[in-house]
């Protein structure tokens, strides 16, 4: 029963993202980042609220229902979790190498400035500290629920690594407004943060990795966002020159 509700919660996950997610209306509103990052966060919350309250209600063991039983931090744990983040990161990098040779490659500046992208700040300061909440969030809930709920559970069916790929799969698919290649990517990522919690045991290690792994891959792209903001304003200030 409870792999059903498991299933489901991811079920609810994905059509919420379909049907409601603004990462999947970019050409028709603009949003803010705030308001993205507020959705995104409150979609993780009620798919993990359901899981909770489904286990609370079978008298699940809580721990084990959550994949927290050996939570524990300590310098091995934080180690261990800096390690998988230079495993995501030089993952991203190979990944993006491969997508911009060879993948078909179009330049349009109205996607760039739209979606997620476009709702950033174009300054050092905020931009940093935007990237940092987004990674902690990502990193912290998306952990939860795709490592130590649901690949804690796959676990008690399939051997602990074929269900770090499982896991690492659907947590691919969750990403779908990335694309396809989005998808690949995000899922090689995905099972390389499963197969540290599956080799460790901790789901710490894989916070810790997905969080500095983020935030470090969102800092790389960080240099482009601020000068496409600098030049788009550079255009925007031409064009009204004269008071026009």
């Amino acid at each position: 029963m409870f792999t059903v509700v498991i299933a489901g919660s991811y079920l609810l996950l994905l059509l919420i993202s379909v049907f409601l997610d603004p990462k999947r209306k970019r050409n028709v509103k603009r949003f803010s980042i705030f308001q993205l990052l507020l959705f995104s966060t409150l979609k993780l919350l009620l798919v993990i609220g359901v899981v909770i309250a489904f286990a609370l209600f079978y008298q699940k063991d809580m721990p084990g229902t959550l994949g927290v039983s050996d939570f524990s931090f300590s310098v091995k744990s934080l180690g261990l979790g800096v390690l998988t983040a230079v495993g995501f990161i030089a993952i991203y990098i190979i990944w993006q190498l491969v997508v911009s040779r060879f993948a078909a490659k179009r330049e349009d500046t109205r996607d760039a400035d739209s979606g997620i992208v476009g709702s950033l700040p174009g300054r050092w300061f905020p931009l940093v500290g935007v990237f940092a909440v987004i990674s902690v969030q990502a990193g912290l809930l998306e952990e939860i629920f795709f490592r130590a709920i649901m690949q804690s559970h796959i676990s008690y069916y399939l051997e602990a690594h074929w269900a770090a790929v499982i896991a690492g799969v659907l947590f691919g698919v969750a990403h779908f407004y990335q694309g396809w290649s989005g998808i690949a990517g995000t899922s090689i990522m995905g099972v390389w943060l499963g197969l540290s919690f599956a080799f460790t045991g901790n789901i710490l290690v894989p916070i810790f990795g997905h969080v500095l792994g983020d935030f470090s891959c969102m800092m790389l792209g960080a240099r482009g966002i601020v000068n496409r903001r600098m030049i788009k304003s550079d255009r925007d200030s031409d064009t009204h020159v004269g008071g026009v």
